[in-house]
């Protein structure tokens, strides 16, 4: 039991607790782009169409690569004393503040249009904000505390997504949707104090790489200096194809998944409390004990691990076929919730110490890009494979879909030893 509590106590050290801090506020506002949006909308009778549309002002999480550049090389004027990371955090978290008190100010009916524009902002004050908090993780973290921090940032996003999902939508039935809204702006304006109070960044200089970004005013010099940073490192072009690859289980199955409860009977309820409750619950498990895994085995064995489970999680999905029980159901989603809690940290572990610090939001934001990209990719072909070939032949099929990412992850095995035993700090 000691020796249990011993395997915790990484995560109570105040680096990793203000990490998962930062990422509770990073979860918290994502889903006012999803499905709170369009819930809230739908409420005030929005046509589908408009709600269609604005669902499109999300589109700044897909390109914050972009911009990432800049928030790498610059601080906030405004702020700049208080770090090159810590600057741009308050100022971002300030801008979520404010939007999130004028969307208590407006009403959906009457001012479509300037709804969309707050939608936008609010969707390009997040991302930004995103690119930032990965950094100072990566930054503040040695190479052995990453997987604590990555674990530990997945548990408090996700339970920021479920206040600003679930709890949202249970209190809009007492609550009016004004009031929820302020009451988020002060939600914001207190975490905007405790980062600017207790979160604390070693205020440094720009290093030689980051001088050499700075003295170039350009858009293509911004983007190219840490790509040709990155392909520097060892079986670049293959790490990048792993990248591509490490979801693809998840990313073909999970499109569809909705409509496979819906077809074996399942109702709306039965899935809500299964999915976000057991969910939920499994997924905080797998990510609290991915750190302690790293630790005891290695990062290349976790990837393995997680790698092969998440394809092998989707059997689970025959098992409901054949045996559409809430049990059952329990069983499936539970196991998948635990394995995808575990892979999703082992992975950012992975995407953080890939990084070299003086690029660190670039180069983070560039790597999780490209996997958000073949998720959405991959995942949009799935329709045909159950339409030609079934249910159970395409949970078979994705099922064996580790395999790709497995033979590529075990052809980079050493530079995943070696990433792991020395700490990517400042290139010369």
């Amino acid at each position: 039991m000691t020796q249990l509590l011993q395997s915790f106590k990484p995560y109570f050290s105040s680096k990793i607790l203000a990490v998962g801090f930062l990422s509770f506020a990073s979860g918290l506002p994502i889903l006012m782009t999803l499905s709170t949006l369009t819930y809230w909308l739908s409420k005030y009778g929005v046509d589908k169409k408009s709600i269609g549309l604005i669902s499109l002002a999300g589109l700044p999480y897909v390109f914050k690569f972009l911009w990432a550049p800049f928030l790498d090389a610059k601080r906030s004027y405004l702020l700049a004393k208080l770090g090159r990371r810590k600057s741009w955090i308050i100022l971002f978290q300030s801008c979520l503040t404010l939007i999130f008190f004028t969307l208590s100010l407006v009403n959906p009916n009457d001012h479509i249009g300037i709804i969309s524009i707050l939608i936008l902002l609010l969707a390009t004050a997040s991302a930004s904000q995103d690119i930032v908090i990965d950094a100072y993780r990566i930054d503040t973290l040695t190479s052995k505390e990453q997987s604590y921090g990555s674990s530990l940032s997945q548990v408090t996003y996700r339970i920021a997504m479920l206040i600003m999902g679930a709890a949202v939508l249970f209190a809009s039935d007492y609550i009016a949707w004004p009031t929820i809204f302020l009451l988020v702006a002060i939600l914001f304006t207190l975490i905007t104090l405790v980062t600017f109070i207790f979160i604390k960044e070693e205020i440094n200089h720009l290093s030689p790489q980051q001088q050499a970004i700075s003295a170039n005013s350009t858009l293509t010099d911004y983007i190219l200096i840490p790509f040709k940073n990155f392909i520097t490192h060892p079986q670049a072009i293959f790490i990048l194809v792993f990248i591509l690859f490490f979801k693809m289980p998840d990313a073909i199955a999970g499109v569809l998944i909705s409509a496979f409860y819906n077809e074996m009977g399942y109702t709306g309820a039965q899935i809500g409390i299964i999915s976000k409750v057991y969910g939920l619950i499994a997924t905080l498990l797998g990510a609290f004990i991915s750190a302690n895994i790293i630790a005891r085995m290695n990062l290349y064995s976790a990837l393995i691990w997680s790698s092969i489970l998440m394809g092998l999680t989707n059997l689970g999905y025959i098992m409901v076929l054949h045996y559409p029980t809430v049990l059952s159901l329990t069983l499936a989603i539970s196991l998948e919730n635990f394995i995808g809690g575990f892979a999703s940290a082992v992975f950012i572990t992975y995407l953080s110490l890939l990084c070299n610090r003086s690029y660190s939001a670039t180069q983070y934001a560039m790597l999780s890009a490209l996997a958000a990209f073949s998720l959405r990719i991959f995942g949009s072909f799935s329709g045909f494979a159950v339409e030609d070939y079934g249910w159970q032949n395409f949970f078979i099929f994705t099922t064996f879909l580790f395999v790709p990412a497995l033979l590529v992850l075990m052809y980079i095995k050493n530079s995943i030893f070696e990433l792991q035993h020395t700490t990517r700090e400042f290139k010369k």
